[in-house]
């Protein structure tokens, strides 16, 4: 059984997207954002109708299967990148890559395709330059994200939008938490880049959504 992290138990850091990190320590309570297929909340006392109704709806929403990410295609971008496993190191902070050319997958979380929020995350540059995920800030909303196994089997997500946070503000429940429907989550760094503390000052999350696969 693949092991699942609630936020509540993990202080999640994204470590290294430069030199800098993704705090995801989070000590607020907001939700994320309700879904279509969200349900919507109910008084405490329910006729039987409502929860014959609730019970049908349940019994109706999709099953949604994921797959161990093994690349990541970005037409737009001309992005085509292998992806490897990554989790939390002893600081309790989500590791990357140790290089510019791959992108990592958070294996603790969900995987692309499952319902749930799936994270990968890579570098916006390193010593030489340029990393894979340096052209991110270009994607726009209806922009494709596709992520392929080793059999090549294929999940396509749409872009939403993008959003970048203060590194130490960024909304942790919406970017890791749960959700109703398929969600892939990619993230960097980005903003100036402050020597002294060898760090992006900004956190570049970009939201995508399931529509095919």
């Amino acid at each position: 059984m693949r092991k699942h992290i609630s936020i509540a138990f993990a202080i999640l850091l994204l470590s290294g997207c430069s030199a800098g990190d993704f705090s995801t320590e989070d000590t607020t309570t907001t939700p994320p954002p309700a879904t279509k297929q969200q349900a919507q909340p109910v008084n405490s006392t329910i006729d039987k109708s409502n929860e014959q109704d609730k019970n049908s709806t349940e019994q109706d929403m999709p099953i949604y299967e994921g797959i161990e990410p093994a690349r990541i295609v970005i037409p737009s971008l001309d992005i085509d990148a292998p992806i490897t496993e990554h989790g939390l190191n002893e600081n309790a902070e989500m590791t990357v890559p140790d290089n510019g050319e791959e992108v990592g997958w958070f294996e603790p979380g969900k995987k692309p395709g499952e319902k749930g929020n799936s994270i990968l995350a890579a570098h916006v540059d390193d010593y030489t330059g340029p990393a894979v995920f340096f052209y991110l800030k270009n994607l726009k909303p209806g922009d494709i994200v596709e992520v392929y196994d080793v059999n090549d089997n294929k999940k396509t997500f749409e872009v939403e939008k993008l959003v970048a946070y203060d590194r130490n503000e960024a909304p942790i429940a919406q970017i890791f938490g749960p959700s109703q429907t398929p969600r892939l989550n990619l993230l960097t760094c980005t903003g100036i880049y402050d020597r002294s503390i060898q760090e992006h000052e900004e956190r570049l999350v970009v939201y995508t959504t399931l529509i095919e696969g």
